[in-house]
């Protein structure tokens, strides 16, 4: 960072001197409710969740795989794999505050795993994922429920695959490989993004939206900004930053993660805290691999392979035991707006996993 050294500085001799209050976090929250296993959605046997979205304490939607069948095999000295007998189709489910409902969303052919779910309201809910993902033909999927019916929405070309779903009221942005989209009125539009031209492996990474003048994205060439008429790189980092999540909560309270290369080829993990004037540096969290908070104000990541759980407390990450089978794996989070619920789902070999703090 350049700009903000100095007022970093200035702020810790006035914290020292017990002048001004520190960054806001969640050390003053109150314990959260403990973490309990959950009604699972009826799927067919070999299921599983891979995301979760809530738009309220009786709209949760949750998406994954269902009917899924393969044999395992294994040889000593020679490898290991699966053979695919029968394909997964694709799942989604809501759950109203009492029970579940599945969706058959169009256009899956019975073969198509679904890998992210945004719901902004219970009449705007965008799902993404893969159709035939254990074939060479594999391609990607996308859909949007409407309050009434899903409707399979084509990407913008075929060599693109639409991830991060974010939502405004107006239509929404997608990652898609090292490029950034969005979808309004039936049409897509390639965003200009200030991409360095012919760079190798750059991608856009995450995207949140607070309003529909008011949106973030991460990318490996640093952190974006949409103020409504365009994006623009955040000038507080330098070319050494690469952004991998970013959770914007508000105008005054945005959180991103990275990577700050510390020279050669060694970079370190960084998390900062934007409070609508300046960016301040916060603990390191274990991983990225996702990031939400919960309508109390507390900040949670999954990170690993096994998407272990950690709670920001203040200063310091705590890992929070997560009461799943030995062989279930948690796979995404979601906090529930204005309340401080907590969902996780994930999946077993066969059957789906839902825990949350109700």
């Amino acid at each position: 960072m350049r700009s903000s050294l100095l007022l970093r500085i200035a702020a810790v001799g006035l914290l020292g001197a017990g002048l001004v209050a520190g960054p806001s976090t969640a050390a003053s929250a109150a314990e959260p409710a403990p973490l309990q296993a959950a009604s699972t959605p009826w799927l067919w046997p070999r299921s599983g969740l891979e995301a979760v979205s809530a738009t309220g304490a009786n709209d949760v939607w949750a998406v994954g795989y269902q009917g899924y069948q393969g044999i395992d095999w294994s040889v000593p000295l020679w490898g290991a794999g699966t053979i695919h007998v029968l394909p997964p189709k694709p799942a989604v489910v809501r759950w109203n505050g009492s029970s579940w409902r599945t969706y058959d969303p169009p256009g899956g052919g019975g073969d198509a795993v679904l890998q992210d779910v945004e719901a902004r309201t219970p009449s705007d809910v965008w799902v993404t994922g893969t159709l035939r993902p254990h074939t060479q033909q594999s391609a990607p999927y996308l859909a949007h429920w409407d309050g009434t019916r899903w409707q399979q929405v084509q990407g913008p070309d075929e060599w693109c695959a639409p991830r991060t779903p974010a939502a405004d009221s107006t239509g929404a942005w997608f990652g898609c490989g090292n490029d950034l989209y969005r979808w309004q009125d039936g049409q897509w539009t390639l965003q200009e993004t200030g991409r360095p031209p012919n760079a190798c492996c750059v991608a856009v990474t995450d995207i949140s939206v607070v309003s529909d003048d008011n949106a973030w994205a991460t990318a490996t060439w640093g952190l974006l900004k949409w103020d409504g008429q365009t994006w623009s790189k955040v000038p507080d980092f330098d070319n050494g930053y690469r952004f991998t999540r970013v959770l914007a909560v508000s105008a005054d309270e945005v959180w991103a993660v990275g990577l700050h290369n510390t020279g050669g080829l060694t970079s370190e993990q960084v998390m900062f805290r934007w409070d609508g004037q300046t960016w301040q540096e916060i603990p390191t969290p274990p991983g990225d691999e996702a990031l939400f908070r919960t309508g109390d104000g507390t900040v949670w990541v999954l990170a690993g392979y096994w998407r272990h759980l950690h709670r920001l407390d203040g200063s310091s990450w705590t890992q929070v035991t997560v009461p799943k089978p030995d062989d279930g794996r948690i796979t995404g989070g979601t906090g529930v707006p204005g309340s401080p619920e907590l969902w996780l789902v994930g999946k077993t070999p066969n059957v789906p996993l839902v825990i949350n703090n109700r």
